[in-house]
């Protein structure tokens, strides 16, 4: 699993050093033209203006548990026909639990204009801080279609499995019997507490409806199964209302069987995602360049949801068991009158 993600981490900050190092030096080319042009004009090849990467910050509620997230979206390659994107998806969610997730995402997701239809799979090393301070590991592999009307998605989470020790208590008890002497019998049970993460997966099938124009609202449902490995696994149905106010303004309300999976059955959400350009960095513009576009109402353009953010798991990540047996021991002693 760390192999994974250091593949990833290398491959993103190669991404980012190898133009900057190139557009540093201005050199005359044998046509008159500069190597810095001519950077300048491999790095837009590669780096398209369209798909954009984005940067989205969001908020979520429940009941029993408030979360923040920040999640990027970085572009490492696209063909001219910008029917095509590979990027780079890092996200890093904290809830006043103390648990905190780390996530590190190749994806690569294919435009069929002709269609408007927009098939993506992506994979995730995922690293968990539970909010007992246990670590832990896990590969997250997803797929989705996206069309104008209808959205479908899957994810599966493989943790590592490891099992941590969080507690331990005693449990003594004496019994005495009869006979000619007193004998007292001391049982000691010994029981620990462990954490572990959740195994499982959860998909989702949505529909666009047609309420306004310049506001798209769908509706998903879906299902999820993940293993619990202290005791019966979480299944069951899920929900979603998600509406996209703005181009760059998304709230949600969310609903799961299990509360103990998302702080509560109803979680609310906000998120705000604005354009960011790799391209426009190395080069010295502004990386946010466009980003009146998403705070300005309009009707987006079925390709523009190449760059959305991509839907992933549940907020609770861990089970901690109840006491699980750990060993006896049993001490007789005979006392005589």
């Amino acid at each position: 699993m760390n192999i994974f993600r250091n593949i990833l981490l290398a491959t993103s900050v190669a991404t980012l050093l190898a133009p900057t190092a190139q557009a540093g030096h201005e050199v005359a080319s044998s046509d008159g033209k500069s190597a810095t042009t001519t950077t300048t004009a491999r790095v837009r090849e590669w780096f398209p203006d369209d798909p954009r990467g984005m940067v989205t910050l969001g908020t979520q509620f429940s009941s029993h548990l408030n979360g923040v997230y920040l999640d990027s979206i970085t572009g490492i390659w696209a063909p001219q026909k910008r029917d095509a994107f590979l990027f780079l998806d890092s996200r890093y969610h904290y809830e006043d639990n103390a648990q905190f997730i780390s996530s590190t995402g190749l994806a690569f997701r294919k435009l069929l204009p002709e269609k408007n239809v927009i098939i993506g799979v992506n994979a995730f090393g995922d690293s968990i801080s539970s909010e007992r301070d246990n670590n832990f590991e896990q590969l997250g592999l997803g797929a989705e279609i996206l069309t104008q009307w209808i959205d479908a998605r899957f994810n599966y989470y493989l943790p590592e499995n490891d099992q941590v020790q969080v507690g331990s208590s005693t449990d003594r008890r004496t019994s005495h019997g009869s006979g000619t002497g007193l004998t007292t019998t001391t049982t000691t049970n010994k029981f620990v507490q462990r954490e572990a993460a959740l195994e499982g997966f959860n998909a989702e099938i949505g529909v666009l409806l047609p309420l306004c124009k310049w506001t798209e609202v769908r509706a998903y449902a879906g299902y999820y199964r993940y293993d619990n490995p202290f005791g019966s696994d979480f299944s069951g149905f899920k929900a979603r209302l998600e509406a996209r106010l703005l181009p760059g303004v998304i709230a949600d309300l969310e609903y799961w069987d299990d509360a103990a999976l998302m702080g509560g059955h109803w979680t609310a959400g906000v998120r705000a995602s604005v354009p960011f350009s790799i391209y426009n960095l190395v080069t010295g513009r502004n990386p946010f360049e466009g980003i009146s576009e998403s705070f300005t109402p309009r009707q987006r353009e079925f390709k523009e949801r190449m760059g959305d953010m991509i839907e992933r798991s549940h907020r609770i990540q861990t089970r901690t068991s109840g006491n699980l047996p750990a060993g006896s021991s049993h001490v007789t002693k005979t006392t005589y009158p």
